[in-house]
């Protein structure tokens, strides 16, 4: 009912004219007869007040008039709208604002970091439905606005006198005015679910709310989380506001830029603006000032980056900050509630739902791994580390290297390496523990080097060590530099034995460089014999032998050998070197005595094989019995035994040793002439390798695949697989692939060469008069 209606009835109920009224209320007659005749809706506060003293209403009846002449005072302009202007050059943002369109009506919360563009795709999304929804857009700003409902009502066209003074009054009259409407609200800024409770839309509407918190309380929503930008579209964003010219003409000066600003749109756009701003800049002076000063260099105008992350850690609880500032000593991009723990001295229970605050906010995103800190987040959170944070640094750093202690022991022991023991336990199995590893692992060294500048030696020490068949099951140039970091932490003789010994290894074994790998274990013999610690000797004799074969020096290597055999102190360690002589034995040319000394070892480790480390010791018998039963012309019995090799690392999750064990079942198939198993099999290794990183085996299997295809005559294919080869060899430059490089490009000149005459054979023959005649 309108106010004009039901003062109709309270006037004739009380027996008044409209004369009457005017008299006793002071209200003109005209004025009465037009609120009465609905021509005047909206009766000022004072005249409302006046009818109702005039009338002599019980507060009951009071109360609904005064509804009724708020109600009725308000007549909305239709469409409404109050949306600011989009941003012309927004990118990357596709698959989101067709998500938003789908919506014909309901909720939609757009979250993320500060700087991820919320606003801007709320607005043009906005824009876009504007057809959709013919009673209006509107937009407010909840983190500038005191009282958002208050300003709602305005941009709806109620005057400010009209607004009711308590908030109930507010809200019903929001409601009424937004009833049966199709309207779109965008509510920017939201920090509690209870604020969009009482802000959004009805039914039929479309509320789109930003916000850096998830607000996952709020009920039939649909959530998109927005990222940094891809890096073509983060490419694109910077060219739209610099000019396309300029970031054509250095385009690799463009990507760091945009790595450097986290793929952020807020950070590009500063970037971009300050680029902009001044023409004769090369984006390289830009790129040089952000990496000497971070965000503070990411500042234009209004436009912030530090600001914005501040906004987003003021309102979090102590612990939650506490952790975010202690996140700035992280190492890597990803934490555990484990790790937060110990950086910030309180349970784990704590830690996690600090965590989780942190993410509710967007500085952090949950993985499958924990959480992940990213791009200018981290260095902002770097940028809040100061000299009260040592101890907790040394906490993180002990924790990781015990961590690392703990999983790198469930991979097996050998020589004085058993003498590292754990002294925690917490990984249920190695498959968790392996998890751990293979996450960390390319992070060991700024963890040794962490480390060692907080005095940490006999931690770094132990952690390296216990690594040590954990590093030869994934073996990598990564190692040389752990282990050689690690000689300045290995401070009593038997550390420091053992840790050049793992050194002369990765020299010879990764590095394929025999001749360094024999000085550091010649080094760590001497050692060994001066202090008297020799447990870990048969390793470093049996690693010597390997490189003086490197060497060509094969009579010695078969001395240290036997040498080593008769160190070793473990029945399993005493097998793998007797399956190392027998490797021996076939480069010695006595392929029927490496033959026979790999199939008895092979059947006494079959016996016992069950952990990471026996079964990595079975598995390489294995196929060094494979690689000699080819050289003795058995080549299906060598398919067997790396078959039965393959199984072996399969089981123990070892895809190195399983891709170089498909390339050496190639040779077998290569060797019985059946060259369609084996390039299945050096496919499937090129793809192990590759996966690995592990160029050295890429350029073998793909010469290995010329190899076939120059058996089959096909010159297309072999060149294609020898300058693949080739290119991989430039894109790891090292004495190795310098040496095989230079064989390649010889193949690839003589294959030309046979190429071109072949064709001109061809030619001959199919002319008139020639030999096909």
């Amino acid at each position: 009912m309108m106010f004009g209606a039901r003062l109709l009835q309270h006037r004739k109920s009380a027996g008044l004219s409209q004369e009457e009224l005017s008299e006793r209320s002071g209200v003109s007659v005209r004025a009465i007869s037009d609120m009465e005749r609905g021509r005047a809706r909206s009766p000022q506060r004072r005249t409302t007040e006046a009818l109702l003293d005039a009338l002599d209403l019980d507060e009951r009846a009071r109360a609904e008039l005064r509804r009724l002449a708020r109600t009725g005072r308000v007549a909305p302009s239709s469409p409404v709208w109050s949306l600011p202007l989009y941003v012309a050059d927004l990118v990357g943002r596709e698959a989101e604002l067709e998500a938003i369109a789908k919506k014909p009506n309901g909720l939609v919360v757009v979250h993320g970091a500060a700087g991820t563009g919320k606003t801007s795709l709320a607005v043009r999304a906005a824009h876009l439905l504007e057809d959709r929804f013919p009673d209006g857009q509107l937009f407010i700003d909840l983190e500038g606005s005191a009282q958002p409902l208050q300003r709602l009502l305005k941009d709806l066209g109620v005057p400010a006198e009209h607004v009711p003074e308590d908030a109930n009054g507010q809200m019903r009259l929001y409601r009424s005015l937004l009833a049966g409407k199709r309207l779109l609200l965008v509510l920017d800024g939201a920090r509690t679910e209870q604020e969009i409770r009482t802000l959004r839309a009805d039914t039929g509407c479309l509320t789109i709310v930003t916000s850096q918190r998830r607000l996952a309380g709020l009920e039939g929503a649909t959530w998109l989380r927005l990222g940094g930008l891809t890096e073509p579209c983060a490419v694109e964003l910077l060219a739209s506001i610099v000019g396309t010219h300029r970031v054509e003409a250095d385009q690799e000066t463009a990507l760091r830029l945009v790595r450097l600003c986290g793929t952020s749109p807020l950070a590009l756009r500063i970037a971009g603006n300050r680029l902009a701003s001044r023409p004769r800049w090369p984006l390289s002076h830009l790129v040089e000032q952000i990496e000497e000063r971070r965000l503070a260099a990411l500042t234009a105008g209004d436009l912030d980056v530090r600001g914005a992350f501040e906004v987003s850690l003021a309102h979090l609880p102590d612990t939650a900050r506490l952790v975010f500032r202690r996140l700035g000593l992280l190492i890597g991009t990803h934490v555990t509630p484990e790790l937060a723990a110990e950086l910030a001295g309180v349970t784990a229970g704590e830690a996690g739902q600090a965590l989780e605050e942190l993410t509710d906010v967007s500085l952090l995103d949950p993985d499958d791994r924990g959480y992940a800190m990213h791009g200018l987040v981290r260095t902002f959170a770097k940028g809040l580390i100061d000299a009260t944070d040592d101890d907790a640094d040394r906490r993180m750093l002990s924790w990781l290297l015990e961590t690392t202690v703990a999983a790198g022991v469930l991979f097996g022991q050998t020589g004085d390496a058993r003498r590292v023991s754990p002294r925690k336990a917490p990984f249920s199995d190695v498959t968790t523990g392996r998890r751990w590893l293979d996450e960390h692992r390319d992070l060991v060294p700024e963890i040794v080097t962490r480390a060692q500048a907080r005095g940490l030696h006999d931690d770094v020490a132990r952690a390296v060590i216990a690594l040590s068949h954990y590093a030869a099951i994934e073996p990598g140039l990564v190692w040389e530099r752990v282990y050689r970091l690690a000689l300045t932490s290995a401070r009593l003789p038997w550390q420091e034995v053992v840790v050049l010994g793992q050194l002369g290894w990765v020299l010879f074994d990764v590095a394929n460089r025999p001749g360094p790998a024999l000085e550091v274990l010649t080094r760590a013999a001497r050692v060994a014999g001066e202090s008297g610690e020799t447990g870990h000797l048969g390793w470093v004799w049996l690693i010597a032998s390997a490189a003086h074969s490197g060497l060509g020096h094969f009579d010695e290597a078969e001395r240290v050998c036997l040498e080593a055999i008769e160190l070793m102190r473990e029945p399993a360690d005493e097998h793998y070197a007797r399956s190392v002589l027998g490797v021996l034995w076939r480069l010695m040319d006595r392929p029927i005595a490496a033959v026979t000394a790999h199939e008895e070892v092979a059947k006494e480790q079959r016996a016992y094989a069950g952990t990471i480390y026996e079964l990595s010791a079975l598995g390489r018998t294995l196929g060094w019995l494979g690689l000699a039963l080819i050289d003795v012309d058995r080549p299906d019995e060598a398919v067997e035994a790396l078959t039965e090799a393959e199984d072996v690392y399969e089981r123990a999750q070892m895809a190195s040793w399983l891709a170089r064990t498909l390339w050496h079942r190639a040779l077998a198939h290569r060797a019985a002439g059946r060259l369609g198993e084996s390039d299945r099999d050096l496919a499937q290794a090129l793809t192990g390798f590759r996966a690995l990183g592990d160029v050295l085996g890429e350029i073998e299997v793909l010469r290995a695949l010329a190899d076939n295809a120059e058996t089959r005559d096909d010159d297309n294919a072999y060149l294609r697989y020898l300058r693949d080869s080739l290119v991989a060899c430039e894109r790891w430059d090292t004495d190795a692939t310098r040496e095989i490089a230079a064989e390649v490009r010889e193949r690839v000149a003589a294959g030309q060469r046979r190429t071109v005459l072949r064709n001109a054979s061809a030619s001959n023959r199919s002319e008139p008069g020639g030999t096909s005649r």
